[in-house]
């Protein structure tokens, strides 16, 4: 069986940890480098150029998903697989438009997250409970959405999400927001990275001026 040299990119410490326990019992897997960010991520990368990059989709500094599409644009044969707490329709949407070959749940068991990475290893799709035909309905379905909406809009958001908005338009930080919500500073990044995942924010400045759009009544956010 041919080796399989892979990146993990996890944010959470004890995920992570977890997730290299657990492939260092098979011997056809390594782990060949380790990222907590997206940012890393694309460095490590095209440090050590891995078989398959296994990654969560909401990071720090970078998303997931966009440092996939930062390293698909200069290597589109990278093999990637984002590991989620969800397998919403929109999150398979969104990995299957970029270009990933799979995603699965953080809480499948041990065989299933074997029998992806080596599927994604061997170049096929791997979206946990998803056959080819569902991927592209989904695919179809969303793309009829984007054409009459002109774009995502807020009504993709959850009311968590919408509340953070507006502490952002008032110019709170993360911390501030954390203390008003009696929730940690890390969860109030995870949502704001899925904010701009789900509204193809790319850019801190562009998150902030939808934040205010989103808040002022006669704007154009809603």
């Amino acid at each position: 069986m041919k080796n399989i040299r892979i990146i993990i990119a996890e944010d959470h410490n004890i995920v992570r940890q977890g997730l290299i326990n657990i492939l260092e019992g098979y011997p056809d897997i390594y782990v060949v480098a380790e990222a907590d960010n997206g940012v890393k991520l694309v460095d490590k990368y095209f440090e050590t150029r891995p078989d398959v990059v296994l990654s969560d989709i909401s990071m720090p500094q970078m998303t997931g998903l966009n440092a996939a599409k930062k390293i698909l644009d200069i290597d589109p044969s990278a093999k990637i697989l984002f590991l989620s707490m969800y397998d919403s329709d929109e999150y398979v949407y969104k990995c299957y438009k970029l270009g990933a070959l799979g995603l699965i749940t953080k809480d499948v068991i041990k065989g299933e997250l074997i029998n992806a990475l080596r599927t994604v290893a061997g170049g096929e799709r791997y979206f946990v409970g998803h056959t080819t035909e569902d991927l592209e309905i989904i695919k179809k379905r969303f793309e009829q959405i984007m054409r009459k909406s002109g774009g995502p809009k807020s009504s993709l958001l959850t009311e968590r999400e919408k509340q953070i908005l507006r502490f952002v338009a008032k110019g709170l930080t993360s911390e501030e927001i954390a203390q008003k919500l009696f929730l940690s500073k890390k969860t109030i990044d995870h949502h704001r990275s899925a904010i701009m995942e789900k509204l193809n924010i790319n850019s801190l400045p562009q998150f902030i001026k939808y934040a205010v759009e989103f808040s002022n009544p006669d704007n154009n956010g809603e």
